[in-house]
């Protein structure tokens, strides 16, 4: 989410005002210098061949090859160091810029992005709980380049974290590992590797201990790594898994403590969850911009496409539907800084939201290219059927809908709770955001909040919303969704059934239509809003019009930091 610099040929508008997100969409300024730099050292993605080119990407997806020249590129630029806290010889300190880095690299190549930001999601756990030795260990790894990996799922349980087959027997000075974890990314390449273990001597939650792995140091013929597992999408990802066989590792290997191994692993998914959709949003804009590109040199009746109003409709509700999605990662990346108690809510909404977006609209979106969206060639050497495919498995990462929904609904109850202060969450929706050094800050963090001050700020929300031209449609399905959500939290619902499905994706997309209400800029907020609470429904002819005019301005000239080809 981040502005490019330069500017488009054909229409004399700042590419800052194409790429950002936050500047040009959201209302948030480019604050990310880094990010912008990435995207001019990165070049021209249409170009035949080179790292990170919508070429070298469908090369690679064909024969599901791992992305070495892309990583190279990325490597030599210095992307490792933006993984590892500034407290420890990096240059990570804001979870947004980090964000707006991974965007970056998505919008080239979402193979590419899964496996440059792993080595920072893999160790949040280790800059959530490790020792000073463990961090420096973990981070000067990092910042040589070197691979980790997180392994929590296993074959028969999933991500079953209370079972498991993956056992750790205590004996002198340390642990003796003995099963498998499965379906991890990296595994197979890893230096370290986070590793959840269950003591079999143990019941319950106390039976779980986080281990951090040093891959290097195991004993020979102690472990093996599986055969590499083949995926429809993120093709070019190394997804594998390892067995142990009494594997020895010493004590200094625990993360936090002893027994809390799931505290520390759900504190780590909730930061995880904050970040990976966020990628979503790279291969959601590379689609948009490509449909828009294919959809305007086409013709249709001697006209082009783009001039047909159900296509223009569907550009300009694929457009909008990028804007709130950019909106609500946003948003949520800010309450991980600034509300960490509000994490376990916040980090739900977008690990929801985001990549349903994305992956919903893309999939509208080949509808109206029709046959052309399954093209290999031409169209940006086909990299849509990619995007389509790779979008579909960031919502399943760390945890699927249904798990995640079911989370939102099982602390819907906190709306019922007075006292909630609808100011808190204010410096979440103000243009200029400055959070505390990562991870400082995030001692709260995975401590469900019995209040959310985003919720409490819906009448407010919908007072602003009144105030705009046009606003007062959208005020009005506001503060029902409130008053209906509101009943939810009442009601005494299984969070894993059908109905509990249905609270959760009404909190999730109650709460985002609040965050766009408060965030977003004036001429699209009520769109947004309405089309968060109303999905799939029809935007009036004039709102859709002027949507797709601004999106017409914005993709329409040459620039290679805009992602678009010549008019």
């Amino acid at each position: 989410m981040t502005g490019a610099t330069g500017l488009s040929g054909a229409t004399g508008v700042s590419d800052a005002s194409v790429m950002t997100g936050p500047a040009g969409a959201c209302g948030f300024p480019p604050a990310f210098p880094a990010a912008e730099e990435l995207e001019r050292a990165l070049g021209d993605p249409h170009g035949p061949t080179g790292p990170l080119t919508f070429a070298t990407a469908m090369e690679g997806d064909r024969a599901e090859r791992w992305p070495h020249s892309s990583l190279d590129r990325l490597r030599s630029w210095g992307y490792p160091a933006h993984l590892v806290p500034a407290s420890l010889g990096g240059r990570l300190t804001s979870l947004e810029e980090l964000l707006a880095l991974g965007r970056v690299v998505a919008r080239r190549d979402p193979t590419a992005a899964v496996i440059a930001n792993s080595p920072w999601a893999s160790g949040t756990p280790v800059w959530l709980a490790g020792t000073p030795a463990q961090r420096r260990d973990y981070a000067d790894a990092v910042l040589r380049g070197q691979w980790m990996s997180l392994a929590l799922t296993e074959y028969d349980r999933g991500a079953d974290l209370l079972g498991g087959e993956l056992t750790a027997r205590r004996v002198a000075g340390g642990y003796l590992l003995d099963g498998a974890k499965w379906v991890i990314n990296n595994v197979r390449l890893a230096r370290f590797v986070c590793l959840l273990v269950r003591e079999p001597a143990l019941t319950g939650l106390r039976s779980l201990t986080l281990l951090l792995v040093d891959m290097e140091r195991l004993p020979a013929g102690s472990y093996e790594l599986l055969p590499r597992i083949h995926t429809h999408g993120i093709r070019g990802a190394d997804i594998s898994g390892v067995r142990f066989l009494d594997a020895f590792v010493p004590d200094s290997a625990v993360l936090g403590r002893p027994g809390r191994g799931l505290d520390l692993t759900i504190r780590s998914l909730i930061t995880i969850r904050t970040l990976v959709p966020g990628l979503s949003l790279g291969a959601f804009d590379t689609g948009l911009r490509c449909a828009f590109d294919v959809l305007r040199h086409r013709r249709v009746q001697r006209r082009r496409a783009s001039d047909l109003p159900d296509v223009r409709h569907e550009l300009a509700a694929a457009d909008l539907d990028l804007r709130v999605a950019e909106t609500v990662a946003t948003c949520c990346v800010r309450l991980l800084h600034h509300l960490p108690a509000l994490a376990p809510v916040s980090s739900a909404v977008a690990k929801y939201l985001v990549p349903h977006l994305a992956e919903q609209r893309l999939r509208r979106l080949a509808g109206t290219l029709g046959a052309r969206y399954l093209l290999t060639r031409d169209h940006w050497h086909g990299v849509y059927e990619k995007l389509v495919r790779d979008t579909r498995l960031f919502s399943l990462f760390d945890g699927s809908e249904p798990v995640v929904l079911s989370s939102l609904a099982a602390q819907v109850s906190c709306l019922t709770e007075p006292g909630a202060d609808p100011r808190a969450a204010d410096p979440v929706f103000r243009p200029v955001f400055a959070p505390r050094p990562y991870p400082e800050g995030l001692a709260a963090l995975g401590t469900a909040s019995d209040l959310d001050p985003v919720i409490a700020g819906l009448g407010d929300a919908c007072a602003g919303l009144e105030r705009r031209d046009g606003g007062a449609r959208a005020a009005a399905l506001l503060r029902a969704a409130g008053r209906d959500l509101l009943a939810d939290a009442r009601r005494d619902v299984d969070p894993r059934s059908e109905a509990g499905q249905q609270v959760g994706e009404r909190y999730a997309r109650t709460f985002a239509a609040v965050c766009v209400a408060r965030s977003a800029p004036a001429h699209w907020a009520a769109a947004g809003v309405e089309s968060v609470l109303r999905p799939g429904g029809r935007l009036p002819v004039s709102t859709a019009e002027s949507l797709f005019l601004d999106l017409a301005l914005r993709y329409a000239g040459r620039s290679a930091l805009a992602l678009t080809r010549t008019a």
